[in-house]
């Protein structure tokens, strides 16, 4: 299923000739139904025993050599199912210090003492948790809203943030192994542990690797051991830091052990990105980018038809030209696809055609040239940034 959602105003419209009765926004595709993808020069099975490669390719860019071959299908963006931006946001300190204020005497009883909730489901969640929004100012909350809002449209191209929780943990508290990417496309941790100075042992984000959701038998090595880190990748809570991840990994809190005092436990903010849609900044306006960016998807839509399936979120920002109107770069700014390799094999494509990275790869030089073929209308007074989320489920 290919989505970009968002508003009415944001709709995309789906595949043309989708036989699927489908809402605007949301279309499901069938890879049964599909061809091999001559376009981008994936020899079926039928071709390969007769050692003839398929010749048709796409449309060709300007400054691209002609001899390019199968090097065009290598990864133009990897994979980023974590991300870790350090020293996010100066409002971090004084969320801090309102904590610290409130538990600096624990027998001094004040309203907002009385805000949180023990949160245990056996074998799942053990912690603390209160909304951010009744714990802190207005004022204060506004400015933690409007930083993360601020990153979530530019880097993201997510348009919203779920309620805002904040948890600590003491002795005794953690979460096991789950998935909950029903609530958006990213998660996040913002810290507001001083980790350096931590008296606790454990606390960190644990987060299962992909490659053992994916290919782990083909990786599978009898002779060589597994542990702890070459099974989750470790993201320590550090003050300020801000983790984004893919929720549809499964992840957990490692137990903290160590301390029952809050001010000296495991302190986070978290929640998830939602609603991802197209944002423009710069002169075009709104709804006649995106006409035109339309007449370029259609051509996408129809590529991407023809490529075994992906699943996941890819965001690309697109530099459109005043002067000519011609989109003169496409940067990949978050990258969380993971190819289906069992599709390929529906597709009858030859075991080459296996490999995550080729399909992966297939599928951004796809993205990438229909995007860089868009025509928009010319403006005098300056270029346009256009940030395009594209939701694969």
């Amino acid at each position: 299923m290919f989505t970009t959602a968002g508003s009415s105003s944001h709709v995309l419209r789906p595949p043309a000739g989708c036989w699927h009765q489908v809402q605007p926004s949301r279309c499901r595709v069938s890879p049964r139904m599909l061809q091999p993808p001559a376009a981008v020069g994936f020899a079926s099975k039928a071709a390969a025993r007769k050692g003839k490669r398929q010749q048709q390719r796409p449309r060709k860019r300007p400054g691209r050599d002609e001899d390019e071959g199968d090097a065009e299908l290598t990864q133009l963006s990897q994979a980023q199912h974590v991300i870790t931006v350090p020293d996010f946001s100066p409002v971090s300190q004084q969320l801090r210090d309102v904590f610290d204020e409130r538990f600096q005497d624990p027998r001094h009883t004040t309203q907002q003492r009385f805000l949180w909730d023990y949160w245990y489901v056996k074998d799942q969640y053990t912690l603390h948790r209160t909304q951010a929004s009744a714990y802190f100012p207005e004022q204060l909350h506004e400015q933690l809203v409007d930083a993360l809002l601020e990153y979530g449209e530019k880097q993201l191209g997510c348009r919203a943030i779920s309620p805002v929780w904040m948890s600590y943990y003491v002795d005794g508290c953690g979460q096991d192994l789950h998935c909950d990417s029903f609530h958006g496309p990213f998660a996040y941790v913002l810290s507001l542990t001083p980790w350096e100075g931590r008296v606790f042992t454990g606390g960190e984000t644990m987060i299962l690797q992909p490659q053992l959701l994916g290919s782990f038998w083909q990786s599978f090595s009898h002779n060589k051991g597994l542990e702890l880190h070459d099974l989750v990748t470790l993201v320590e809570p550090r003050f300020n830091q801000l983790t984004v991840f893919d929720p549809r990994l499964p992840h957990g809190v490692r137990p903290v052990a160590g301390t029952r005092d809050p001010q000296k436990g495991r302190l986070v903010l978290h929640g998830w990105f939602t609603e991802p849609s197209p944002f423009f900044d710069g002169p075009l306006l709104e709804e006649e980018a995106l006409q035109h960016l339309n007449i370029a998807l259609e051509l996408m839509f129809e590529q991407l038809q023809a490529l075994p399936q992906v699943t996941g979120t890819i965001t690309m920002q697109l530099m459109v030209s005043g002067e000519t109107g011609a989109v003169t770069d496409v940067k990949f700014l978050a990258d969380t696809l993971v190819a289906l390799p069992a599709a390929a094999a529906d597709l009858g494509l030859g075991s080459g055609m296996l490999d995550s990275g080729t399909i992966r790869g297939a599928v951004q030089h796809v993205i990438r040239d229909s995007l860089l073929a868009a025509e928009f209308p010319e403006r005098e007074d300056g270029d346009t940034i256009i940030t395009l989320p594209l939701v694969f489920e």
